[in-house]
């Protein structure tokens, strides 16, 4: 009698990482025509070795959806058996993201917009979209910003860490042309992300009167507790999101924390991550 690879007895083959997040860019393409939804596939495997250097890895899946479109494609993906990890408000400081999670696939953070490009409400996605190229993952066609876009991406995203050396950035500086960084320059207006642009390359103190200057280099730059809360309640807008800020600073972010402990935490397990906080102030 013939093996049947379906069977029950069968072993589990589990599929490498990289392989399945290339096949997730390719399952959210298809899941965005099937609904009707523009999106642009960002960082990871979809830049690769084309903008990021060699040997580079991913543990997820990052998506740009069209504003007006992101409902629509958050709920075909909670349909097909995705599950919310982190909400839009709970995922980082700028609330650009949600973090969905599948048994099958793995992560992926669908953005409603991209920290440092355009504003909150998505105003670049046009703009991208006009420029967009088609480069195939996993054998699928999916629709990722230009090449010169990327390269840009890459480096505003930088401008979220603190560490003094980034390894995305000092390739590009490696592997392209001044006329390349100049091609790049020229471009950062038209997506509004001049203050993020210079804040990963060293070079926020020239908008050192622009309304974000603080939040920018809060997150920039290695910067005191206190200033990081004072920029993002700067940055709020109206009293009901700066009430939120307000708010936050007391209240534990649980979908951070069960993604730290990889389960839901306990009452007592939310009461020490809210006393530690007091602990790293008072350093």
């Amino acid at each position: 009698m013939s093996h049947n690879p379906a069977s029950p007895t069968s072993p589990v083959i589990d599929v490498p990482l990289h392989i399945r997040m290339q096949l997730s860019h390719a399952y959210f393409q298809h899941l965005a025509e099937k609904s009707g939804v523009d999106i642009l596939h960002i960082k990871g495997y979809a830049f690769a070795e084309e903008i990021y250097p060699p040997g580079r890895s991913s543990t997820d899946v990052d998506i740009l959806v069209r504003p007006e479109h992101l409902d629509r494609l958050v709920q075909s993906a909670l349909k097909d058996g995705w599950e919310i990890k982190a909400h839009f408000e709970t995922g980082s400081i700028f609330e650009h993201a949600m973090t969905l999670y599948h048994g099958s696939w793995g992560l992926a953070d669908i953005h409603r917009y991209f920290p440092g490009i355009g504003n909150a409400q998505g105003s670049a996605f046009d703009t991208l979209w006009q420029h967009r190229r088609v480069r195939e993952i996993a054998h699928y066609p999916c629709f990722l910003p230009s090449l010169v876009d990327s390269r840009i991406f890459v480096i505003v995203h930088a401008a979220r860490s603190a560490t003094q050396i980034n390894s995305d950035i000092d390739h590009l500086h490696s592997s392209l042309t001044s006329a390349d960084w100049q091609t790049m320059r020229d471009r950062v207006p038209d997506l509004g992300a001049e203050l993020a642009f210079a804040a990963a390359l060293g070079e926020i103190e020239r908008f050192d009167k622009h309304p974000d200057y603080l939040l920018w280099k809060s997150v920039s730059e290695e910067t005191p507790l206190y200033l990081q809360w004072r920029a993002r309640f700067n940055h709020a807008q109206g009293p009901r999101r700066k009430t939120r800020v307000l708010l936050s600073i007391l209240r534990v972010n649980r979908d951070h924390l069960a993604m730290e402990l990889g389960h839901q935490p306990s009452p007592q397990e939310i009461r020490e991550k809210f006393f530690s906080r007091f602990r790293v102030w008072g350093k």
